[in-house]
């Protein structure tokens, strides 16, 4: 409900519409039940603290204020992004493939790349048929779909506002490269890295916007952080 309110009240901005339920939607807004820390430092799934460290269930709903939504995140919610650390160890790694396809995504976006790959590959060893379907016997696409998303997540974020590039990086992509990864407001992006550190990457506008980037962790970007670029326009970012 956070999102749903959250997307309507910036797109009736956005357009300039709509401007008397907006304040409803926002007034709304304000009396949901934020996101609490419960007595074991666990991110809560109930409105009361009655959360099980041995619960070791596929479902994840409490999570849904980082993955998919943009309520937490590491880089602007750090003490709700430890509880939900805390829950995810809670509830471990393995499990159906659609609930792993959502603890990849979970972790990416905790900006955990080792204990991301660690779950893929997981996956891939123990869940993956020869045809490449996933198992959920007999099969389950949802994990099919949530591992490409997840490698997504791993590779680029863009859900706080800011183009994030390689926020989850594992050490067994050290080397690496990727291709029309596209990130919202209308951007395409190839990017090359050695030694898990970024070497360049091309930023194609699809639509006119201004693009804040991100570098990875421990590095900087030489050049402007903020690119304004026209439909059509390109701009290629190097790093320190």
């Amino acid at each position: 409900m956070w999102d749903l309110f959250t997307n309507f009240i910036e797109a009736s901005e956005v357009l300039g519409v709509d401007e008397e339920f907006r304040r409803k939607v926002a007034f709304m807004r304000g009396r949901l039940l934020g996101p609490t820390i419960g007595k074991w430092g666990q991110l809560q799934e109930w409105m009361v603290d009655r959360d099980d460290p041995k619960d070791r269930h596929r479902h994840l709903s409490h999570m849904i204020a980082l993955h998919p939504g943009r309520q937490i995140s590491p880089l602007t919610t750090s003490e709700l992004a430890e509880a939900v650390r805390v829950s995810m160890n809670a509830r471990g790694d393995a499990s159906t493939g659609w609930s792993r396809a959502w603890k990849i995504s979970i972790w990416a976006r905790l900006h955990d790349g080792n204990r991301t790959y660690s779950i893929l590959n997981g996956m891939l060893q123990n869940m993956i048929h020869n045809n490449l379907f996933n198992t959920h016997p007999p099969f389950q696409i949802d994990g099919n779909f949530g591992y490409a998303a997840g490698v997504c997540e791993m590779l680029v974020q863009s859900h706080t506002g800011e183009i994030h590039l390689l926020p989850a990086l594992p050490d067994a992509w050290a080397d690496g490269s990727l291709r029309g990864m596209r990130a919202r407001g209308g951007l395409e992006i190839d990017m090359q890295w050695r030694g898990g550190r970024a070497t360049t990457a091309v930023l194609r506008a699809k639509s006119d916007g201004k693009f804040t980037l991100r570098a990875p962790g421990g590095q900087q970007i030489d050049g402007p952080v903020t690119v304004e670029l026209k439909a059509g326009q390109a701009h290629e970012v190097k790093f320190k």
